[in-house]
């Protein structure tokens, strides 16, 4: 009788759970309903693969005991694949003051967040007000249409001069909004001290700046163009713009989704820029997260791990000057980690750019609240003021200088090696324009060795890297005359069309070839994998890119490369 007693309560209890969960099911997917995406916690205790559970979901931050996740409908339905109890998150019930500046002039105490027609009137002035030392450029356009801007604040905003890149980016996650503030708020500082301060004068005299403040702009502004209260992280086709870049392990489309609009123009300006050193801002905790994301330490660390955590320390420091001494503690005591080893994402912008584009960039979560009331604007700035600044300041220490032809003094696109250092995709390259390059590094002395196609290799010994300094190094590289069928840049010119393009590429050369054979043509992906190649034809050839995925590709003849959308 006791068993049947035992069995009967078991049944209602378990029949309890099953509502229960059955209910959460249903209010997630209402929610999803209404904002395209929902926040569900996770507990620790249920997962036994964190990467299979970062692949399917948008994994974010831990809360104590659950893993925190954002999913949108396609997301959740692979989700509840895998029979895990979740809940709802629930956001704070204190009440959090959003206040909004409808006008220009109340963006002057930077203590409001911007309406979109702010944001916009606040950067065409930032750069009609500075025109000597600013520049706005649009990177693109989001999903719905609202332009991607960007400053370029320079000493020749107008001239791709042959100094350091470096860019701030903020909010890719359209609902870590801390960040947007910051940025607004440090191009004010630079331009309106140029001339003034000398760290200003000096960050502007001798580095190229790039600051995006909003790069989900439809995110941000997903409850309306005058409020940032309904923000959401993902981009209005519901997704998660930070998971959605080529990844070194996943491939081209590690969250399934194709490339955005918003990515491609980033993608594309990357391309444009080659930037040196980069730092995305975040929110929703507050730790420095560098390369790699995909990987733990244990597994691979990017060969110039010492000098990301010498940063993060330089960084750190800086903001304790000025700030709470529980600042940047509620990740790691240090305030920094490796990003593997904190939780796994793939598709990040962060190895990205670190990765493919042979650049570092670092992951700043600024504030544990993603969404920071207005009355804490000015106490953060304060606080991150020294290390948003200084972070700049690294573009001025390290190695730089000139890659040029022997005989012509021609500038050469060649890589930069550190023997016995660079590995998987740490080197750097010189510029094609000018041959200038820039490499951050820890000091130390180091073995360099410079090679381009067509050209002799050339290794510079003890090469001493001071600290605080940055130090010169010119090279010229001698022609190889044994390659016979080298083509020039300069012997060589094309055009491409219909570009972007569905079905077919047509490559029609500007001026005819005498060579025998005939120069051949090659398709690269995004992460640089040959997809296709053949031999060009005396006119126009016509190539078939019918069966690509859609994305970013690039063709090359000769040393000449020219970059395609197929649709």
């Amino acid at each position: 009788m006791m068993r049947k007693i035992y069995l009967l309560f078991f049944a209602i209890f378990l029949s309890q759970i099953v509502s229960a969960q059955s209910n959460v099911i249903d209010d997630v997917r209402k929610i999803i309903n209404e904002r395209k995406e929902a926040k569900i916690l996770i507990p620790k205790s249920e997962v036994k693969d964190i990467n299979v559970l970062a692949n399917i979901i948008s994994l974010d931050y831990p809360k104590g005991d659950y893993w925190l996740g954002y999913v949108n409908n396609k997301q959740y339905n692979q989700f509840l694949t895998l029979n895990l109890k979740h809940i709802i998150y629930k956001e704070s019930s204190e009440p959090k003051a959003l206040n909004m500046a409808t006008t220009m002039a109340q963006m002057s105490s930077w203590n409001r967040y911007p309406t979109y027609q702010v944001y916009d009137s606040l950067m065409r002035r930032f750069a009609s007000t500075y025109p000597n030392i600013c520049k706005l450029d649009t990177i693109g356009f989001s999903t719905n249409n609202k332009l991607l801007l960007c400053l370029k604040i320079s000493s020749s905003p107008y001239q791709n001069i042959d100094k350091p890149k470096f860019c701030y980016s903020s909010s890719m996650h359209g609902d870590e909004i801390t960040g947007i503030i910051l940025l607004l708020h440090l191009s004010d500082w630079l331009l309106s001290n140029y001339g003034i301060d000398q760290r200003a004068t000096n960050i502007v005299n001798n580095t190229q700046v790039f600051i995006n403040p909003i790069a989900n702009p439809d995110g941000t502004y997903s409850g309306g163009d005058n409020t940032v209260n309904y923000a959401t992280r993902y981009n209005a086709n519901s997704v998660d713009l930070n998971r959605n870049f080529p990844d070194p392990i996943q491939g081209s489309h590690s969250d399934g989704e194709d490339w955005q609009p918003e990515t491609l123009a980033f993608m594309a300006y990357a391309d444009s820029n080659d930037f040196s050193l980069s730092a995305n801002l975040h929110g929703g905790a507050e730790i420095l997260n560098y390369p790699y994301d995909c990987y733990t330490s244990s597994t691979r660390n990017h060969a110039d791990v010492d000098w990301f955590i010498s940063i993060c320390k330089n960084f750190i420091d800086s903001v304790r000057l000025s700030s709470p001494s529980n600042i940047f503690t509620d990740i790691s005591a240090l305030g920094y980690t490796d990003g593997g080893d904190w939780y796994n994402v793939s598709g990040g912008r962060q190895d990205y750019h670190t990765y493919f584009k042979h650049s570092r960039e670092i992951t700043f979560e600024v504030s544990s609240d993603k969404s920071l009331s207005s009355s804490s604007l000015n106490n953060y700035w304060t606080y991150l003021k020294g290390g948003l600044i200084s972070y700049i300041e690294n573009c001025q220490k390290g190695l730089q200088g000139y890659v040029k032809d022997s005989a012509t003094n021609e500038p050469i696109k060649a890589k930069v090696w550190i023997e016995n250092h660079d590995v998987y995709n740490s080197e750097i390259y010189s510029r094609a324009s000018s041959g200038y390059y820039y490499r951050p590094i820890l000091n130390g002395t180091y073995n360099i060795t410079y090679s381009a196609e067509g050209y002799y290799s050339k290794t510079i010994s003890n090469v001493i890297i001071n600290p605080n300094s940055l130090v010169n190094q010119d090279v010229f590289l001698v022609k190889n005359t044994n390659k016979l069928n080298d083509i020039s840049n300069s012997s060589i010119s094309f055009n491409l069309y219909p570009n972007p393009t569905k079905d077919i590429i047509i490559i029609s050369l500007s001026s005819p070839f005498k060579l025998n054979p005939f120069p051949s043509y090659k398709i690269f992906n995004s992460l640089g994998v040959e997809v296709k190649k053949g031999n060009l034809k005396e006119n126009n050839t016509i190539i078939s890119v019918k069966n690509l995925n859609k994305g970013l590709y690039f063709i090359s003849v000769g040393r000449k490369v020219i970059k395609f959308i197929k649709e």
